[in-house]
C-alpha cells in the first residue's frame, strides 16, 4: 500500500469524504488544472499488460478535442491523477493514482457527454518496437536492460529495480527489428523471478511476484460496524491452477547447455499427486542459463499459477492507497463460515468521485488461513 499517515485507516472505517484531483500534461507541462468531470475511474489490474487505466465522463461537449493541442487530445495528452480523504476537520490527504495516456474520447457533440479513456505509460512500450537488432549481451543485469529500453523510448522514465535478482547477471538473446519492446522487457523480468509495471507516480518498477506465505498485510478489510467490508463473495476454482511448474532454458548465443527446474506443490489441497492430480506448467526462455535460475523462476511461477485457486470479491469503502499485490487482511465476521485470512490484492476499481463510491470492488487471489488467528 502507499505511504499514508496514521489518520487513513481509522478514518476508512468511520465517517470521510471522498476527494480527486485530476492535472492533464501535454508536453510534459500541466494544461489544465483540476479538472471538472461528471464522473471517473481508475482500474489496477496485475493480470494485465498494462496495470492501470483511467474512464472519465466530461459533461461539456465543447471540451472535445478539435487541435493537436487540446487537453482531451490522443497525440500525447496525459492526465495525472491523485484521490484520497477528507477528514472531519475539513484537511485532506491525496495519494496518486496513475499517469495516462489518453487513446480515446468519444460522445454526442451536440449534448454531451464524453467518455475520455486513458491508459498506464506501459502502452508506450507495447506500441514500440526494436528498430534493429537488440541484444541483451552488453548489459550487465536484467535491471540494467530494461533501464535502458524503458528510456530509449520514454526519455528520462523514472525505473526502480526493487527485485531480490534484478542485478544478477543476465543471459545473451537477441530480438529481430519490429520484435515489440514490452514483450521482451517482460520476458527478461520473468527470467529473473519477476514482475515488471508502472506504478501509480508513473515510475516503472521491477519487483519479486509476490508470495502470500511472506507477506504482510498492510490493510484489514473486516465486516461489522466498525469494518471497511461491505460483503464479499468467494469462489474455489480449478482453471488455470497449477501444482508443479518445469522451467527450462538453453542459449546457443553464450553455448550455454541446456538447464531445468521444477517447483512443487507438496502438501495442502492442490498438492502434487493428491487427489487434485498432477497438473504442470512449463515454461522455457533462452535467458534461463543455470539451475539457479530455473529454480527461482520456477518458484516464482508457481505462486502465479496456484494463486487463482481460492479467490474472493470483496465489496469495500474505497481506499485509492491500495495497490495490486498488496496483502490484506479479510475478516468476514462472527457469523460467517470462513476464519480470518490473508489474501493478495489482484485487482479493484477505485471511484473518482462520490457517485460511483459504491462500487469499490477488489478482486483477490491466493486466499490463505491467516495463522496469527
Amino acid at each position: 500500500m502507499q505511504s499514508v499517515s496514521a489518520k487513513w485507516a481509522p478514518a476508512l472505517a468511520s465517517d470521510h469524504g471522498l476527494v480527486s484531483k485530476i492535472n492533464v500534461l501535454y508536453g510534459g507541462s500541466v494544461v489544465a488544472e483540476d479538472i471538472v468531470f461528471a464522473e471517473g475511474s481508475v482500474s489496477v489490474d496485475r493480470g494485465s499488460d498494462v496495470r492501470r487505466s483511467l474512464s472519465l465522463t466530461i459533461a461539456d461537449p465543447a471540451e472535445f478535442p478539435t487541435t493537436e493541442t487540446a487537453r482531451y487530445g490522443v497525440y500525447g495528452q496525459t492526465i495525472y491523477v491523485e484521490s484520497g480523504i477528507t477528514y472531519l476537520d475539513g484537511s485532506t490527504e491525496l495519494v496518486p493514482c496513475g499517469l495516462f495516456v489518453v487513446t480515446q474520447v468519444s460522445g454526442n457533440i451536440h449534448t454531451g457527454p464524453l467518455t475520455v479513456t486513458a491508459v498506464g505509460q506501459e502502452i508506450l512500450l507495447k506500441r514500440a518496437i526494436f528498430d534493429a537488432a537488440t541484444s541483451t549481451k552488453n548489459f550487465p543485469n536484467a535491471a540494467a536492460f530494461i533501464r535502458t529500453q524503458i528510456q530509449a523510448v520514454i526519455p528520462g522514465a523514472s525505473f526502480v529495480d526493487a527485485s531480490t535478482s534484478g542485478a544478477t547477471a543476465l543471459a545473451t538473446k537477441t530480438w529481430d527489428p519490429g520484435a515489440e519492446v514490452w514483450s521482451a522487457l517482460v520476458e527478461v523480468a520473468n527470467s529473473v523471478g519477476a514482475e515488471l509495471f508502472c506504478d501509480a507516480n508513473g515510475t516503472f518498477r521491477l519487483v519479486d511476484v509476490p508470495n502470500i506465505d511472506t507477506a504482510v498485510p498492510v490493510w484489514d478489510v473486516s465486516a461489522g460496524e466498525m469494518g471497511v467490508m461491505v460483503s464479499a463473495e468467494m469462489t474455489l476454482s480449478s482453471d488455470y491452477v497449477y501444482n508443479r511448474v518445469v522451467a527450462s532454458g538453453e542459449n546457443t548465443e553464450d553455448n550455454k547447455p541446456p538447464v531445468s527446474a521444477e517447483a512443487v506443490l507438496t502438501t495442502g489441497p492442490l498438492r502434487y499427486g493428491g487427489p487434485f492430480g498432477k497438473v504442470t506448467k512449463t515454461y522455457q526462455s533462452s535467458l534461463i542459463t543455470s539451475t539457479t535460475q530455473a529454480q527461482a523462476t520456477a518458484n516464482a511461477l508457481l505462486r502465479k499459477y496456484q494463486a487463482p485457486n481460492r479467490s474472493v470479491t470483496l465489496a469495500a469503502i474505497p481506499n485509492p492507497a491500495l495497490e495490486a499485490g498488496d496483502c490484506i487482511r479479510v475478516n468476514y465476521g462472527d457469523s460467517a463460515p470462513v476464519p480470518p485470512e490473508l489474501h493478495l490484492v489482484q485487482s479493484f476499481t477505485v471511484p473518482l468521485n462520490v457517485e460511483g463510491s459504491a462500487n469499490f470492488t477488489i478482486q483477490t487471489v491466493s486466499g490463505k488461513d491467516d495463522d496469527t488467528e
